[in-house]
């Protein structure tokens, strides 16, 4: 990791003026603040999302300063989506760029996401998983999130709109879930630009903020002013004090609620012997996390499924059912209920058509169930690759690809020439020596070269475009592509293969 400078070299170099002006203060106590909550140990990391826009840039450049004092490591990450052409280049160069003045280790993640249904929410978990796994390589005890006051009233008022409840509307949390920390929630998104301003740092500004196609931006640029203006001056304050007051609401219920379901614990299910007597507040935060153990989570669990599931537990009928999203029921026998599969998931299937694969990044490979990921290494600079240890990884001479690789589905007659062999081999003849189910044979990606099968993740490489020099001969400019394959149904995947560790 690179050196970090003192504050007063900070200072001498005119990145920070003093935090005794007004702007920055606004800004670097609130954080300094949230700093003693988190109780951050000595030498442990921050690992710092930066997107380029202001909030985050802001929260850099005050992490940075209040370094030397907090006597923690800071790190940043920066994610590109590839959503907005040059402008996602133009902000991951600027990230670099301000990481590398600010001497900050920088790891940069990207992906080629493609326009559809739920983009922002794919997008957000794709970045979230990107954080995830550089915490965890990096070991940093923080994640940083430079959500703020403004991003808080608006996230309470669309779940207002939405019909959240008392958990909705708790919004933000400044910690959690996991290593996820925001330390802004209390800061206006006007006071970080005033902080910007007044130690001149720079930000870029994402365009697709000004798109009123999306509720949050119709929040912020419509109907919060409006509002504000027309008929609840300071209603954003207000918001976020309701947040407030809904969290330490929540955190009270849900404590109350934990206790309530491991007294009704009964195997997989509960008992709900009783149940009718609860208070129903009580009896509805039980049954959330009861749900929230079982199914990892509340996506798309309404009031009204909540309710249903109350009146099933707690009504005189001994049996019923109530069905869920995502394929499950709560099912009541007399005093116990349990959750069960309502339908099995969606079957996996084969590639109608090849997919390219990127060369850097993530390709989806659709409902096939997987994943590859890319990366480029220059010999040169990056000095020895390691052959893979993991079948389902893969090294590439680029200089003897023909083009682009792609990724197909199984064809009959399809044949390869595996690494280690002379001549080539029927692939459906691998698929049962390596007792790949018959369910499988159908979906499982083969990645090709023109029309030469190059590799099978977790089967077999071929003797295509093999790194065949050593290092001392490197060639210049030489490139090696790297490829992981992934499962994005890895449980259901493993579950049919009889021998899961061959592939």
């Amino acid at each position: 990791m690179p050196r970090r400078p003192g504050h007063a070299s900070l200072l001498a170099r005119g990145l920070y003026p003093s935090s005794r002006s007004r702007a920055c203060a606004a800004v670097i106590q609130p954080l300094a603040r949230a700093l003693e909550r988190a109780k951050l140990a000595p030498d442990r990391l921050i690992l710092a999302a930066v997107s380029g826009g202001p909030d985050s840039v802001a929260m850099l450049h005050a992490l940075k300063a209040l370094q030397p004092r907090g006597r923690f490591r800071l790190a940043a990450a920066h994610f590109n989506h590839h959503l907005r052409g040059s402008e996602s280049a133009r902000d991951e160069q600027f990230v670099r760029q301000l990481c590398d003045r600010l001497e900050v280790e920088l790891v940069v993640g990207q992906t080629r996401l493609t326009a559809g249904a739920n983009l922002e929410e794919r997008a957000r978990e794709l970045r979230h998983a990107f954080l995830k796994r550089v915490a965890d390589r990096l070991d940093a005890s923080l994640i940083a999130l430079a959500h703020q006051a403004d991003d808080q009233a608006e996230t309470v008022l669309m779940r207002l709109l939405r019909g959240a409840g008392v958990a909705g509307l708790s919004a933000m949390k400044e910690a959690g879930p996991g290593r996820l920390w925001r330390p802004l929630l209390t800061v206006k998104r006007a006071a970080l630009v005033a902080y910007l301003d007044q130690i001149g740092a720079a930000w870029t500004t994402d365009s697709s903020n000004a798109s009123r196609l999306i509720l949050r931006n119709r929040i912020r640029h419509t109907l919060l002013p409006m509002l504000e203006r027309d008929f609840a001056p300071g209603l954003a304050e207000r918001l976020t004090e309701l947040a407030a007051e809904m969290r330490a609401l929540d955190g009270f219920i849900t404590d109350a609620a934990r206790t309530e379901l491991a007294s009704r614990r009964a195997g997989e299910g509960l008992t709900v012997l009783g149940f009718g007597d609860l208070d129903f507040a009580l009896a509805d935060a039980t049954l959330r996390e009861f749900l929230r153990e079982r199914l990892s989570g509340l996506r798309h669990i309404s009031r009204d499924h909540i309710e249903m599931m109350r009146g099933l537990c707690s009504g005189a009928n001994p049996s019923g059912r109530v069905v869920l999203p995502g394929g499950w029921r709560l099912r009541r026998q007399y005093d116990f209920a349990e959750l069960e599969r309502t339908a099995p998931p969606a079957p996996l299937r084969g590639l109608t058509e090849p997919i390219q694969l990127a060369c850097c990044g993530r390709t989806e490979v659709g409902a096939s169930g997987f994943i590859f990921e890319a990366r480029l290494l220059d010999l040169g600079t990056d000095g020895p690759v390691p052959l893979p240890a993991d079948p389902m990884e893969a090294l590439f001479d680029t200089a003897q690809l023909r083009g682009p690789l792609w990724v197909r589905s199984f064809r009959a007659g399809d044949r390869i020439s595996p690494h280690g062999m002379t001549g080539s081999r029927k692939v459906q003849e691998l698929f049962v020596d390596r007792k790949l189910p018959r369910d499988l044979r159908a979906v499982w990606p083969l990645v090709t070269s023109g029309e030469t099968i190059v590799w099978i993740p977790g089967i077999v490489r071929s003797r295509s475009a093999l790194i065949t020099f050593a290092h001392q001969e490197i060639p210049a400019g030489r490139k090696v592509l790297h490829l992981r394959a992934l499962s994005t149904r890895r449980r259901e995947i493993t579950s049919l293969l009889k021998n899961p560790a061959t592939c």
